[in-house]
């Protein structure tokens, strides 16, 4: 299919921001193979999420493949989502993690912001949990411990991620090896971030610390609640506490329940339970003392 350029674009860099007109923005639905947005061609559409739809691109300059991530029309008016949006390009690009999808621009198409960031094959973990059930213990174990670098390594630039969980890992294979990527840092906590949130708690309420619920700022602490989380739905196949039957009772859940156990009397598996009464702890002073600690307990889990 030949390529058609709907619209002249401007890259705006991995960590700049763009204040062009957005009146009449391009709807991205008329976005499809063969489509240029600026130096990238659109192959095929990977997916849609809260803020934009990520498809599958190739860059003509360099003629390599690319995740472009194209903000959705909903929100191209309003300043606070084209805030966001680039906050995350920012928040992305300011890390040089193997564990965390890298940012490889950004800039804007006709009044839609767009992020260009690496290409991981494999889909999420989410879709594959579901897909093919929970992998073999060390490989489950492996994964976790991937994650946690990322989360730590952002923690090192004072980036807090907030929204953990199966479906903000991308996973690919390389060598044998399932590897992780954290993603989708779209409500990341920053150090200088001076943005009025919406109403509302921020985050997924399955991957949630009890002090999000109640209303406290995010933390490290958060994170590493949502790590532990993380750790029970790759080593069970949800989430913790799935047998809620509303938001409320998920809420208190973890709030007030104790923490899940793993069924078993074996060495690992109680060590695993250590590892999660820990990372899971009610209170944030109880748990882990960053996601690198945690990340170091679960590699002693299969070493």
């Amino acid at each position: 299919m030949p390529a058609t350029r709907v619209s002249s674009a401007r890259s705006t860099g991995p960590a700049s921001r763009t204040d062009a007109s957005r009146s009449g923005a391009l709807d991205p639905a008329a976005l499809g193979p063969g489509s240029l947005v600026g130096d990238f061609r659109i192959e095929r559409t990977l997916g849609h999420g809260g803020m934009g739809v990520v498809h599958r691109a190739t860059q003509l300059s360099l003629g390599r493949p690319v995740a472009l991530k194209v903000m959705s029309l909903r929100h191209a008016d309003d300043p606070v989502m084209r805030a966001r949006f680039t906050r995350e390009a920012r928040a992305q690009a300011a890390l040089q993690s193997p564990y965390v999808v890298q940012v490889l621009d950004h800039g804007e198409h006709a009044g839609l912001l767009w992020t260009a960031t690496q290409l991981i094959e494999g889909g999420d973990l989410a879709t594959a949990l579901r897909a093919k059930g929970t992998p073999p213990l060390p490989v489950a174990l492996d994964l976790v411990a991937q994650v946690a670098s990322g989360v730590a390594d952002a923690h090192a630039v004072g980036l807090v991620h907030r929204d953990i969980k199966p479906a903000n890992i991308l996973i690919n294979h390389v060598g044998g090896r399932v590897r992780a990527h954290v993603a989708d840092f779209g409500i990341a906590r920053t150090p200088d971030s001076d943005l009025t949130e919406t109403a509302g708690m921020l985050g997924t309420a399955s991957y949630m610390a009890p002090e999000l619920h109640r209303g406290v700022d995010a933390s490290p602490a958060s994170d590493v609640y949502a790590l532990g989380c993380l750790l029970w739905a790759v080593l069970v196949g949800e989430a913790p506490y799935a047998w809620s039957t509303g938001d409320y009772q998920l809420m208190t859940a973890h709030i007030t329940a104790p923490v899940p156990l793993l069924a078993g009397g074996d060495a690992t598996t109680d060590q695993l339970n250590g590892i999660l009464a820990r990372a899971m702890a009610k209170d944030p002073a109880a748990r882990f003392g960053g996601a690198a600690q945690f990340r170091d307990a679960v590699g002693s889990a299969f070493a």
